[in-house]
């Protein structure tokens, strides 16, 4: 067995296609999640304006809301998305620094986009609390979707962290991947 695996590993052209068409492979999720985000956007928007319109506040906040999902999706591009083309073409030094840049600012992304969603849904949730609906007497309903949108703000923010916990991972596994003499 040692014996076919020092042969094996004399075989270099035979290991390094086995290891780029692996770490292809671990990346693809990363691929269908910016695709996904993207067929996500138009129904997330669509939502929010029935959400809006229930709770009679303004539409600026759904539009507000598509806006700044469509720049963290294009930003998603850059900081999730690895090319296929990438582990065919690309030396395994440009494809460890790719990896690499993609975690940092991912993590700058992070730190920038979860406080900006924080502070639309609070002014999102004022907003409901504070609207007026001519046909109610009571603002019962009002405080119901305020506390729901809490409980979806904070389910939507621990899923966040489970996706950006599980991207940073992906690339660390493909990063420890690339043998060291390759780097």
């Amino acid at each position: 067995m040692a014996a076919l695996k020092r042969s094996l590993d004399k075989e270099q052209i035979v290991n390094d296609r086995l290891l780029r068409t692996v770490m292809r492979q671990k990346a693809s999720w990363l691929n269908k999640f910016v695709i996904s985000e993207f067929i996500m956007l138009p129904i997330l928007y669509l939502m929010f304006v029935g959400i809006c319109a229930f709770f009679h506040v303004s539409q600026w906040y759904a539009f507000s809301l598509l806006v700044l999902s469509l720049i963290d999706v294009l930003v998603d591009i850059r900081t999730f998305r690895i090319s296929p083309k990438v582990f065919s073409t690309c030396t395994m030094l440009e494809v460890r620094r790719l990896l690499v840049r993609q975690k940092k600012e991912r993590f700058i992304h992070v730190c920038i986009a979860l406080p900006l969603a924080i502070a639309w849904l609070i002014l999102m949730l004022c907003a409901i609390a504070n609207a007026t609906d001519p046909l109610a007497s009571d603002h019962m309903l009002n405080y119901s979707g305020v506390v729901g949108g809490i409980i979806g703000g904070i389910i939507g923010g621990i899923v966040v962290m489970m996706i950006y916990r599980k991207a940073q991972k992906t690339n660390d596994f493909i990063i420890n991947d690339i043998p060291e003499e390759n780097a």
